[in-house]
């Protein structure tokens, strides 16, 4: 479930679509959380059976937890990928929530770290223009830290 105080926009610098606050989000406030009718989940298995168009689909918007792929079915998928995002996964050691890691203003883009749940398939160049920025979004990359 998507927090009702953000709304899907086409007017993101990272990838057109985004999500925006309409209000402030306080920090720790919930962004989203897991409900099974708003995700849709199959095993690595299943996905090796899909053909190659509903493989392309999956690989373009689904995450993996686990042995599984998970697709978000509402405006939670129009949610940008930052190497400095605004939003944090919580609790951390079994995510069920995405929470405002700090204040978000009004008008400003919800992001959300990718790197921890991207699926094998999938790399894009990151856009998000952060200065440790990792490049190149895909498994197993890591954000550059500046000392």
């Amino acid at each position: 479930m998507l927090n009702p105080k953000i709304d899907k926009r086409n007017i993101s610098k990272i990838n057109r679509y985004g999500l925006f606050a309409r209000e402030i989000i306080l920090k720790g406030e919930l962004i989203w959380s897991t409900t099974e009718n708003r995700i849709k989940k199959i095993s690595l298995t299943e996905f090796e059976k899909l053909s190659a168009e509903d493989k392309q689909i999956w690989i373009d918007h689904c995450y993996q937890i686990d042995d599984y792929f998970q697709m978000d079915v509402d405006d939670t998928r129009f949610m940008n990928h930052s190497c400095s995002p605004n939003t944090v996964d919580f609790p951390v050691d079994d995510p069920t929530m995405i929470v405002a890691m700090r204040d978000i203003q009004k008008d400003e883009e919800i992001t959300w770290n990718y790197l921890p749940f991207m699926n094998p398939y999938q790399e894009f160049p990151c856009n998000c223009g952060h200065e440790n920025c990792v490049g190149v979004v895909k498994k197993n990359a890591t954000i550059k830290r500046t000392i």
